[in-house]
């Protein structure tokens, strides 16, 4: 098999592990099959960082590997130039590059090569499969892959999740204090400002495997972890497979602060029992309270039962947080408000407030010159600093506010 090395340019918080889950995770998928792999790993929002330091790092680990070796990037928007400069610069050591990640993902098939040259693949959709297979020297059909110089197709890997290794249970992800964690991926609704919406749909096992989450909250309790951050889009997306988890971390004496992302609208009572005995937090998306602005983004809110489920919340001293959107179509600087102080009037325990980000493949982004967004020129990640509902100032304002919520 060819050897692998893996490059994370990962986007980090404090809490966040040293290596990228996703990056662990291919990494897993190669260990199992007995491919040799390397990881380069970097964290690009550090004040730390160099390019130049990473570079010199990824021609080590090529000299290392030797010629033919398979050069991993996962592309994200806020890795992505420098993502191009790393591959430019090792196109004459012999080694291939393989591009995968959400700026790959959700590009229109047969736009691939002209954006990224001199790369020779590109996956589509999760890739731990495709980069076993590449390591393999094959291309299965179900695995995502476009070659440079074919026609590109548009596929996206579509393989089974209930097979996938673990990278705790491998230990290609370190085991620290603080982790993250997964047991499912995509997901069923279809906000327009989200890349999490299309596989949801599409994966025919969007689940990991029972038996392998039950070792791994073993491993954590054991450990004594101290923070799991779940990654699911929507964890109670299966309200019977949640409460399953749940009762395993209760049996496998999980201690750890578990911070769970959740909708308001099926929160159900027998779910919100399951959580009984353990330390929680639930994070809610719910971006706007206003009709205009949620149904521009496909994203409609039941507010009335909202309520309801926020007054529950309260009665049964469950701790939560609500993260709202500014920067949406059709919003001004008072709607905004208007979000925020519905929050403050219901005694929301913290608000949360986000700059929109036009990701690439999501209905919004195609949407730019409906809604006439500006976005940041000055920042890794692109944001919207204005639109045809409200001004550069307004989005000052708005900015102003969002940081007093995360200071309070």
């Amino acid at each position: 098999m060819r050897p692998v090395i893996l490059v994370s340019l990962d986007w980090r918080r404090p809490q966040d592990g040293k290596t990228g889950l996703g990056i662990a995770s291919i990494a897993a998928a190669l260990r199992a099959a007995g491919a040799s792999f390397q990881i380069v790993d970097a964290q690009v929002n550090s004040t730390s960082f160099s390019l130049a330091q990473v570079q010199a790092r990824l021609l080590q680990a090529i000299r290392q590997a030797g010629p033919g070796c398979l050069v991993g990037f996962g592309t994200f928007v806020w890795n992505d130039a420098e993502v191009r400069v790393l591959a430019h610069s090792i196109q004459d050591t012999g080694a291939e590059v393989v591009l995968g990640g959400p700026q790959i993902s959700y590009m229109a098939k047969g736009q691939l090569e002209s954006k990224y040259p001199l790369v020779r693949y590109f996956v589509r959709g999760q890739g731990e499969m495709a980069m076993v297979a590449l390591a393999s020297g094959t291309t299965p059909d179900d695995c995502g892959i476009h070659i440079a110089g074919t026609t590109d197709l548009g596929r996206k890997a579509d393989h089974d999740l209930l097979t996938l290794p673990s990278p705790y249970l491998l230990e290609t992800a370190d085991l620290q204090s603080s982790i993250r964690w997964e047991t499912q991926r995509g997901c069923p609704f279809r906000c327009s400002f989200c890349q999490h919406r299309e596989p949801g749909i599409r994966l025919k096992h969007q689940w990991f495997d029972g038996h392998r989450l039950e070792k791994e909250l073993a491993m954590f309790a054991a450990a004594k972890v101290k923070r799991i951050s779940v990654l699911d889009p929507i964890f109670h997306n299966d309200a019977k497979r949640a409460i399953q988890i749940l009762n395993s971390a209760k049996a496998a004496g999980v201690t750890a602060h578990l911070s769970l992302q959740c909708r308001f609208e099926t929160c159900t009572p027998e779910f919100l029992d399951a959580l009984e005995g353990l330390n929680v937090t639930l994070e809610f998306g719910l971006q706007t309270t206003v009709e205009a602005e949620y149904r521009a983004i496909k994203r409609p809110n039941r507010l009335d039962i909202i309520c309801s489920r926020i007054r529950q919340l309260h009665e049964r001293q469950i701790d939560f947080e609500v993260s709202l959107i500014y920067g949406l179509p059709n919003q001004t600087l008072d709607s905004f408000r208007s979000s925020v102080d519905w929050c403050v009037q219901r005694r929301v325990p913290r608000i949360r407030a986000w700059p929109l980000m036009l990701l690439r493949g999501t209905p919004l982004y195609e949407q730019k010159q409906l809604y006439g967004f500006k976005e940041s020129d000055d920042q890794a990640i692109p944001i919207v600093v204005a639109s045809n509902s409200f001004s550069e100032t307004e989005y000052t304002e708005m900015a102003r506010i969002a940081k007093l919520l995360e200071e309070n």
